[in-house]
């Protein structure tokens, strides 16, 4: 028995709608794709700008002597009489950075499993570093929000640290 008229077009439109419903996901899945690509091609940039930067350089080389100085407080900076100083400017340089970075991440323009591999370590030490001065900067300013991105950046990665590979 020869199909009806009717049969024929509503079988096309199963296949017009099949062919539609494909292109489409495909559409999507190469959309997805590519924002992945950006997201770790960005994450790289990023990377690579902090390891050149010259004004982030300078900020560590003043930062780092007074995180390992155990006879300095780091949290005497967050005072307001340090407003100014070329060690409060430097932290909070410093601090603004990856403040940027976890917004960055949070937001999705970073590839957070990506910038784990790459700083893990690194967050991990200046978050525990940077912890009280920050504490003491939000109860000082009564800003409870301050850095709080990079706070959040720090306990996730905390959560789930790199793991030895086999």
């Amino acid at each position: 028995m020869e199909p009806t008229l009717l049969q024929t077009y509503l079988s096309q439109i199963d296949i017009d709608t099949f062919i539609l419903a494909a292109t489409a996901i495909a559409a999507l899945y190469s959309i997805r794709r590519n924002t992945i690509i950006n997201r770790r091609r960005a994450t790289v940039d990023l990377v690579l700008h902090q390891k050149n930067d010259s004004d982030l350089k300078k900020a560590n080389l003043i930062v780092n002597p007074l995180l390992r100085d155990e006879s300095i407080s780091i949290t005497t900076y967050s005072d307001k009489t340090h407003i100014g100083s070329e060690e409060r400017t430097a932290i909070l340089f410093v601090l603004n950075n990856y403040e940027f970075v976890a917004t960055g991440i949070r937001e999705e323009a970073f590839d957070f499993n990506l910038f784990k591999r790459m700083r893990c370590g690194t967050v991990l030490r200046d978050w525990e570093e940077f912890e009280p001065f920050i504490y003491e900067l939000r109860k000082t300013n009564k800003h409870p929000t301050m850095y709080q991105e990079f706070e959040w950046l720090a306990k996730k990665i905390e959560k789930k640290p790199l793991k030895k590979q086999k």
